[in-house]
């Protein structure tokens, strides 16, 4: 009951915050709306996120903390892809962002020595409508799929294992600092779940760029995103923030 209670209030909490994002992002545009030539651009970056893990995995009533640096990660991490692709024409725009990563990390449970391994991917489909020279409102959805095994190490050893694949849909904008030249500065974030999959999921990523030609664009961010998932039969739960930078190489077409 006290879950049930703690996950409406989440949920509440969520809608409100999507509400008064793009309830306030609307009142706060003029009469700014940029004057596109109507032309699709096309960008394709891979990249590399160097991430930290805090957070909470379990699966029935085995529940393994973990707090994993990129250290610690990269140590354990047995394949890593990550690739954004994005067509925009000035006012509408749908980017594709996808992210997929196959580990082992120590943790612990009950104070009690513990290890779980992940296989985790994501893949977000985002649409974006301008509303000013340097605003966009968003809208999209998360798809995540997490495989995880945790186990008890020692003379208590206990194991579990599960998959999930659950959907998360989101609402948030993207600003952009306009007439910066070959320069690129721009924050999202984001806010969903709402209990259709995680009971809430959030994301910021305030990114950087330089564009050295016109086909190459280095740029570096910083994600933060959180999620907070506990369903199904057995009970899954996975409650975890995932930050860290990221650094990309972007090809425009």
């Amino acid at each position: 009951m006290s879950h049930s209670r703690g996950r409406a209030a989440r949920l509440t909490t969520g809608v409100a915050l999507a509400t008064l994002l793009a309830s306030g992002l609307t009142n706060s545009v003029g009469a700014q709306v940029a004057s596109p030539d109507g032309r699709w651009t096309f960008t394709v970056t891979p990249y590399l996120l160097v991430p930290t893990m805090k957070g909470t995995s379990g699966v029935g009533d085995l529940q393994v903390d973990v707090h994993a640096s990129p250290g610690d990660i990269f140590s354990h991490l047995q394949f890593g892809a990550m690739l954004l692709m994005e067509a925009n024409n000035g006012t509408w725009g749908v980017a594709v962002d996808g992210i997929y990563m196959n580990l082992t990390q120590d943790g612990a449970s009950d104070r009690i020595s513990a290890e779980a391994g992940m296989k985790q991917g994501a893949l977000e489909l985002t649409g974006f409508r301008r509303v000013t020279g340097w605003a966009e409102l968003l809208v999209g959805g998360r798809l995540n799929l997490l495989s995880a095994e945790l186990q008890t190490l020692g003379l208590q050893a206990r194991s579990k294992s599960a998959d999930r694949t659950w959907f998360d849909p989101f609402i948030g904008a993207r600003l952009q600092v306009p007439n910066v030249g070959k320069w690129m500065l721009t924050l999202r974030g984001d806010v969903g779940g709402f209990g259709v999959g995680s009971d809430l999921a959030w994301q910021v990523v305030p990114k950087v760029g330089y564009r050295f030609s016109k086909l190459f664009e280095l740029n570096a961010a910083y994600r933060v995103i959180s999620m907070d998932y506990n369903q199904g039969d057995p009970a899954f739960l996975y409650d975890m923030r995932i930050f860290g930078p990221e650094i990309g190489l972007a090809f425009h077409f």
